[in-house]
């Protein structure tokens, strides 16, 4: 499975120049809008609230539904099933930047833990048993090169380009931004707990992920949905997660 997850993401990456060429020689600038907005879709949505705060730490319920919607929104980032992300990112956290951790740029190095290569380690699934135990987390994990292929298709009826706008460059825009997080919340800012890892508050980082930043404070209470603990610290996810939570 990573072996073809790779080789979509090294396509979506040829797909993201090919798309910056077209829209800069022919001045289509509105494709590029559509890209950044499917970016923070996907990204605040899927990814932060959907993969991380509600599947991976279960720091609040939600309506059946909404569960599901932002599962499915994750999976368009093309970075991975929920059930992979999740046993990654638990790893992350019980062994934050120790010799176990998939992608601390302490141990890796910032190029390595940037685009996510982690070496030998094995990613134990006992971090997602909770998922697996769920038919459609199931269902999803099995069927996600599909899900992918599927949704390509799908854009293609619609119009040709949007493979590039609504989803290439997207999910480029997502591997890096999750990269670029994975390294600068562990080397950049300021700690306000004293955690056993290196997590740290990073304004940056903030920046780059829509509001992920505050990561000592993440690190210190992962069961927080809300990771604002000063008034400047801007968590937009927890703004939306107020609206549906139950």
């Amino acid at each position: 499975m990573t072996k073809k997850i790779r080789l979509i993401q090294l396509i979506n990456h040829l797909l993201f120049l090919i798309g910056l060429v077209y829209v800069f020689l022919f001045e289509e600038y509105v494709y590029l809008l559509a890209s950044i907005t499917t970016y923070y879709i996907v990204g605040i949505l899927g990814i932060n609230i959907g993969y991380h705060r509600l599947l991976s730490h279960r720091s609040f319920r939600t309506y059946s539904p909404i569960y599901y919607l932002l599962t499915i929104i994750g999976t368009l980032a093309a970075i991975g099933s929920p059930l992979a992300w999740v046993a990654v990112h638990r790893q992350h956290h019980r062994f934050s930047d120790t010799e176990m951790d998939p992608h601390s740029p302490h141990r890796l190095g910032i190029v390595r833990a940037w685009l996510g290569f982690w070496g030998d380690i094995k990613i134990d699934l006992r971090n997602c048993k909770d998922l697996r135990k769920n038919k459609f987390h199931r269902f999803i994990h099995k069927n996600y090169i599909l899900i992918q292929s599927l949704y390509v298709l799908l854009l293609i009826s619609i119009d040709p380009f949007l493979v590039i706008f609504v989803y290439a460059i997207p999910a480029v825009l997502i591997f890096h931004s999750a990269g670029a997080f994975d390294v600068i919340a562990h080397l950049h800012g300021y700690r306000s707990y004293d955690t056993p890892d290196k997590s740290k508050n990073s304004w940056i980082a903030n920046i780059i992920t829509m509001g992920e930043g505050w990561h000592n404070n993440h690190h210190a209470k992962p069961w927080e949905w809300n990771n604002r603990e000063r008034w400047w610290e801007i968590d937009i996810p927890s703004l939306i997660i107020r609206f549906i939570k139950k």
